[in-house]
């Protein structure tokens, strides 16, 4: 049982990663969904683009909803730049917001551009490493609260989804922390 435990333990850090989701609303710099960090400096701007990633959950439909949140107040949101498919929104990015289309954003595309987020960075309060992330989260006015997308079918079902991260001045890739097997075998006694 221990061996299976570890070995479980060694797949997980090795894909943790890679682990199939129901779609998700994510933050990189392109459309290769592979960029998901960035060097910025106290007083730089830069932008970063939001996602739908379907993986495997449904297509895109008309619709999505909800919120920005970065890890300090050194992050100034400056603006957004929304798809030109959308003709609807409702609310703030930080507080929580929907975006509409008149037709399904991303039919069976698995990779949807949502928008462009411009962020400046002043770099007055944060920590000594200036390590920010900012994260894709939910919509508290939504009941329940969280992070939906409309599926593209007629109905328009709203499915519950994931939200994302993006880092600056650190890396996103997931952290695994140097350990010894000694240490690893002792959370299973």
């Amino acid at each position: 049982m221990k061996k299976l435990a570890m070995s479980a333990l060694f797949v997980m850090l090795l894909f943790g990663s890679a682990v199939a989701h129901d779609g998700a609303l994510s933050l990189y710099t392109d459309a290769s969904i592979t960029v998901c960090s960035a060097a910025i400096a106290a007083f730089e701007t830069d932008t970063i683009s939001l996602f739908y990633v379907r993986g495997t959950g449904a297509n895109l439909g008309n619709a999505v909803e909800f919120r920005l949140e970065a890890s300090t107040v050194d992050a100034l949101f400056l603006g957004y730049e929304w798809n030109s498919q959308i003709v609807v929104t409702l609310g703030d990015p930080l507080t929580g917001i929907s975006l509409t289309g008149s037709t399904c954003l991303g039919g069976d595309e698995s990779v949807v551009y949502i928008g462009s987020i411009y962020i400046m960075y002043t770099g007055f309060a944060s920590p000594p490493d200036d390590r920010f992330t900012v994260m894709v989260k939910e919509d508290p006015a939504a009941q329940p609260p969280g992070i939906y997308i409309t599926e593209c079918t007629p109905q328009n079902p709203i499915r519950q989804i994931i939200g994302g991260t993006f880092v600056f001045n650190g890396s996103c890739s997931p952290s695994v922390k140097e350990s010894t097997w000694g240490s690893i075998k002792a959370l299973y006694k």
